[in-house]
């Protein structure tokens, strides 16, 4: 194509005009090929898609999750040796002077009295 059949072309492009509704039917025409793709495929596959995709956008570099292993490994270590009992048992259990305390039956074993007291 040489300048002078490029001249020509620009001058026919700015004669042209364009519909009043071209762009509203190319946008629907758009949604609709966009909704037949999507009624392609099934529900888990967009769904395991969408879901990658929003998971790529918030993502943590390689050292990030390390850091995040070894912060909730930490957490659940503590949490293991803070709440091991006492050596020698429950604390609530023993008498001030250390001996374990007497513990009554449960309510379940003692006898059931249904004679009314008398006075």
């Amino acid at each position: 194509m040489n300048e002078e059949q490029l001249q020509e072309l620009l001058r026919a492009r700015a004669k042209f005009k364009v519909p009043a509704d071209y762009e509203q039917k190319l946008l629907e025409s758009l949604h609709e090929r966009q909704r037949s793709v999507l009624l392609q495929r099934s529900l888990w596959q967009i769904a395991v898609e969408r879901l990658e995709t929003y998971l790529s956008e918030h993502s943590l570099s390689t050292p990030g999750y390390v850091l995040g292993l070894a912060a909730a490994f930490a957490m659940g270590l503590a949490a293991i040796v803070l709440l091991k009992p006492a050596p020698g048992g429950p604390v609530m259990a023993q008498k001030k002077g250390g001996a374990p305390s007497t513990m009554s039956p449960p309510v379940e074993t003692q006898a059931v009295n249904y004679e009314k007291p008398s006075k």
